[in-house]
């Protein structure tokens, strides 16, 4: 067995280097790895955890340590923990460049395995996602799916003569969920005589709601009361020209998400919105009202260049501030596993 110590002082070499604040911070997240071999891969174990930090003597509450539970199969086997690395909320709101989320100042319950109460880590293969006195079904159910591409051939540049043919476009991808990579949405109230709200038990009859939500109209039981939850995230961009933008909502709750540009100039110029459009029926008889079904929704793009109806693409400087901002219907109802992810296609210089 080899031990290796490792020590340093509590100060950060400089300001780039991370300061210890045990006094005022008592936990530490951190990521834990082994590998399978001596040749470079996929580990073979990860955990990410969070360390606490005593004093050398005297007694030390740890009770802020942070809730840790663990996700189990339907027979207790294959339980597993996890602490997402969340962004915290920023008081400057990403004014000194740091990201700056609400998921931690909300208490979502989707940041850690101790209050996750849905989403995507529930949805692994061959998990039944029915209640416990629900039949499993027998049947598996295939499927199968048909794709089509179209493409151009690419031809590269002839110097002093023509441009290549296509420009590589690479992905921008970043979410306002914040590395959680989903969400929760929790009912904006609570009603008397229902079951308390998963993931926030404490809240209390209207008119307190949850983190995140609003109301206007006669709540909570009057047919104009109407309520919405909504997070934002700030980030900075450096040298950035946007030709695709796509947020990633989950209609038909999805009111809608924003992208903002923030800097000197240009205070909360909006980039680019989307929202859910419902379909009218055209598209049954009509090629020209494809994507437009009766019953379906439409989250179309945000597109920008130099055909006629398109924007012209701007470029973003160093370190612009971005805000991107999602809302969602919540009046009596809430929802596991939302995103608010913006999927992007630009060139970065």
């Amino acid at each position: 067995m080899r031990t290796v110590v490792v020590i340093r002082p509590l100060a950060g070499l400089d300001p780039d280097h991370y300061s210890f604040a045990p006094l005022t911070v008592a936990t530490l997240d951190f990521i834990a790895a082994v590998g399978t071999s001596q040749t470079f891969g996929y580990h073979a174990a990860h955990e990410s955890l969070s360390l606490s930090f005593a004093p050398p003597t005297g007694p030390t509450c740890i009770c802020d340590a942070g809730e840790f539970r663990s996700l189990c199969d339907t027979n207790g086997t294959n339980c597993a923990s996890f602490v997402k690395s969340c962004t915290a909320h920023s008081p400057t709101l990403g004014a000194k460049g740091e990201n700056s989320g609400d998921l931690l100042i909300q208490r979502n319950p989707t940041c850690n395995s101790g209050t996750y109460c849905g989403g995507l880590t529930c949805c692994k293969h061959k998990h039944i996602m029915l209640d416990s006195d629900q039949v499993v079904p027998p049947e598996l159910l295939r499927y199968h799916m048909k794709f089509r591409f179209w493409f151009q051939e690419y031809k590269p540049a002839v110097e002093a003569v023509s441009n290549a043919s296509h420009i590589d476009l690479p992905r921008i991808y970043w979410t306002t969920e914040a590395n959680a990579g989903e969400y929760d949405i929790p009912p904006a109230f609570y009603v008397e005589g229902q079951p308390k709200i998963v993931g926030y038990p404490e809240v209390g009859p209207y008119p307190e709601l949850t983190p995140g939500s609003s109301c206007t109209g006669d709540c909570p039981h009057g047919p104009s009361c109407e309520c919405e939850h909504k997070i934002t995230y700030n980030n900075t961009v450096s040298n950035m020209r946007l030709i695709y933008a796509g947020g990633h909502c989950h209609a038909p709750a999805c009111k809608g998400i924003w992208l903002h540009r923030n800097d000197a100039g240009h205070e909360m110029e909006l980039l680019c919105h989307q929202a859910p459009i419902y379909g009218n029926g055209t598209g049954v008889t009509s090629t020209a009202g494809i994507y437009d079904e009766k019953g379906y929704l439409a989250l179309p793009p945000c597109l920008w260049g130099d055909e006629p109806g398109l924007h012209p693409s701007l470029l973003l400087p160093p370190n612009t501030p971005l805000v991107s901002i999602k809302k969602n219907r919540n009046t009596h109802m809430g929802h596991f596993g939302e995103m608010a992810s913006w999927q992007m296609r630009g060139l970065n210089f």
